[in-house]
């Protein structure tokens, strides 16, 4: 376990319920290609970077922000996504640059992309929309 994967253990520990174990972690952004391409890379500084997690019963999302050099171990916020609140979980993208939109049964719908390759974030991150699919059908 890495730096960022004990972080996001850190930070849901007192989170999780009885029982509850982090079974995969994750890193998810929401910026696309064609804006960081048009920004030059600038746009990659800031916010839009998360740190996920999934459970047996949820997935958990730590907002965080990348500094100048690299991603910062921050929490400026956490939320949870309840398997049970998900209505369909659609996978797109081409080789390592992948993305999922989250389709919530309120008709709200969550779209994260992730690198599959960077796994220096998370421990999780080829098997994480594997993961997340199974664990939300059943």
């Amino acid at each position: 376990m890495h730096k960022y994967d004990e972080f996001i253990h850190r930070e849901l520990a007192p989170h999780l319920g009885p029982g509850e174990g982090i079974e995969l972690t994750g890193f998810l952004y929401t910026h696309s290609l064609s804006r960081v391409v048009i920004s030059s890379g600038l746009s990659l500084i800031g916010d839009g970077y998360y740190f996920a997690a999934l459970t047996r019963r949820r997935m958990f999302v730590i907002a965080t922000e990348m500094g100048f050099a690299s991603l910062k171990m921050l929490n400026k916020e956490m939320g949870e996504i309840p398997y049970a609140d998900i209505e369909s979980i659609t996978p797109s993208g081409f080789l390592n640059q992948r993305m999922i939109a989250v389709k919530l049964k309120d008709g709200k719908t969550l779209t994260f992309r992730l690198n599959t390759l960077a796994t220096h974030y998370a421990s999780g991150q080829k098997e994480f929309i594997d993961t997340l699919i199974q664990l939300a059908s059943t």
